[in-house]
Formats: C-alpha cells, sequence, structure tokens
C-alpha cells in the first residue's frame, strides 16, 4: 500500500510552508522525517491527516485521493499536539479512542501504560509534556491505521523512556510489518537513524533529498587535511561546508574526491550529512 504526496503547496499569507512537495511512503517501512525547526514537517503531517487543507496538490493512498474518503482517511493516524480527548481521563480516552476506531488495540493499549507507568486516572490536560507524549505514542500504538505518523515522539521523555518507544517502535513494526509504515518526525537524528530504512528531508518546504539511510549517508564525505591540500581533493566535488580546529581542515563536500597524499576521507554518519545539506539552503 502506498501514500503518496503529490505536489503538495501550502501558502500561510506571503509565507509558503510547502512548495511543490512529492514523496511516496510504502508500508512495511520506517521513515524518518527530517527537518529543521519551521521546515514544515508539522504543516505536511497535518495535511496527510486532513487537519489542513493543500493551496494545491493531492494526497492519495494507492492512486485514490483520500479527502472526503472516510475508509482511506482511516488508514492514516496522525500522533500530533492537539488535544482532541479534552480534560477526560487517560483510561476513559483510550475506551473512546475504541468508538471511533473498532480495531483500536485496548488490551495493548493498558498493557503499554503499565510499562510506561502512566496513571490512566490522570486527566489528559493535567499530564507532564513527557507523559502528554506518552499517552499519544500510545494511542499511535494501538491505532489500526496503515499508515502512522509520529510527531515528534519523545518530546519531554527521558532517557529510559526514550528507549522504551524505539523497542516498541521496532516491535509493533515487526507484528504488523507488511500492513504498516511509520513515519517519525524528530530532531534527534542519531536515535532515529539505527531504526528507520529511509530518510526524507525537507528544507524551507522543499524536499531536499531522500533515500535509504545508509546511501543517503554516504551521499557526503569529509576531507581532513592541511587546507590547501584539501582544496586540490575537493576541486571536482560540490563544496557543502567546512571547518578548522588548529591547523587542521575540515570540508564537506558531495561528489567525487580526488587522490592526495596527506588527505583524509572519510564517511559521515547521516546527522552530519543533515546538517551540511541543510545549512545555509
Amino acid at each position: 500500500m502506498k501514500l503518496q504526496i503529490n505536489n503538495i503547496s501550502k501558502n500561510f499569507k506571503n509565507v509558503k510552508a510547502l512548495d511543490d512537495l512529492s514523496i511516496e511512503f510504502e508500508t512495511g517501512k520506517i521513515y524518518a522525517l527530517l527537518g529543521r525547526n519551521g521546515a514544515g514537517k508539522s504543516t505536511l503531517m497535518n495535511i496527510i491527516t486532513n487537519r489542513l487543507f493543500p493551496s494545491s496538490g493531492t494526497i492519495c493512498i494507492d492512486g485514490d485521493n483520500i479527502y472526503n474518503n472516510d475508509d482511506l482517511m482511516s488508514r492514516v493516524f496522525l500522533m500530533g499536539d492537539d488535544d482532541f480527548f479534552g480534560g477526560i481521563s487517560c483510561f476513559a480516552a483510550f475506551k473512546m479512542a475504541k468508538t471511533f476506531d473498532k480495531n483500536f488495540n485496548y488490551d495493548y493499549a493498558l498493557e503499554l501504560a503499565k510499562d510506561f507507568e502512566l496513571n490512566l486516572k490522570t486527566d489528559i490536560n493535567k499530564l507532564s509534556t513527557g507523559y502528554s507524549s506518552i499517552f499519544k505514542v500510545i494511542l499511535a500504538f494501538c491505532s489500526s491505521a496503515n499508515f502512522v505518523l509520529f510527531d515528534e515522539p519523545v518530546l519531554g521523555l527521558d532517557a529510559p523512556h526514550r528507549d522504551l518507544f524505539y523497542k516498541l517502535l521496532i516491535a509493533t513494526f515487526l507484528e504488523k510489518e507488511k500492513d504498516v509504515c511509520y513515519i517519525v518526525s524528530t530532531h534527534l537524528i542519531d536515535e532515529i537513524a539505527n531504526l528507520a530504512q529511509d530518510a526524507i528531508i525537507i528544507n524551507d518546504g522543499k524536499l531536499v533529498s531522500t533515500g535509504a539511510v545508509e546511501e543517503l549517508s554516504k551521499s557526503v564525505i569529509e576531507v581532513i587535511g592541511p587546507k590547501d591540500l584539501v582544496d586540490k581533493a575537493i576541486i571536482n566535488s560540490k563544496l557543502l561546508g567546512s571547518n578548522k580546529i588548529g591547523k587542521v581542515y575540515s570540508a564537506y563536500v558531495s561528489g567525487a574526491v580526488d587522490e592526495v597524499e596527506g588527505v583524509t576521507v572519510k564517511k559521515v554518519d547521516l546527522q552530519r550529512m543533515f546538517i551540511e545539506i541543510t545549512k545555509g539552503n
């Protein structure tokens, strides 16, 4: 099953939040949706789930427009920041979720609440930032939707709870693998890089790069050495960024690097690649 983002643009007065964005997600994969603050990630997720309308473009599942189609809309779920349930308790909210989604896994929700030490008697609007994230994460994991979108799922979570979230992300994905797609929007790139198969990077509302995490990491190279030698090695490359510590100069480039004695060439991780291709755009 495929979720298709077709030429989506979104304007807010004089601000273009999304600019002719086309992306395809498919079940059986975990995606990292990456972008700096204000890049358009949350806007995109809200458009996908019909909370915002695009200025132009369409959202489709297997070629069919999801708008005004309740069956297709039920296949998409956003773990977002809105307070849909108001001031009721977590326990009541899980019961209510079952009325909206007949296949909502209520028993699993109670099990996860215990794992996360979430007090089910607490009103949702009285939860701390971390436990509010946990409540929303549980709803997402227990949803029967095929495309589940996580918007900053570990916001406010301490290290043990973040670790539990990532373990559950993999466990629930493997249980549903062929029928589910997880799309995780996060600023903690190092933490999601080893879990996601593919990454999508947007900046200023535009698609910057997309592909397998391993391949994206290979697209940027760090070249280290004396500046004159580094400049010689990267003469046929595209310079993305550089820094200097003492006499050691580092250049981050894409493209071929010439062999020059006295220069070291290194692969970079996804986070460094992200930093270099989004800064200055």
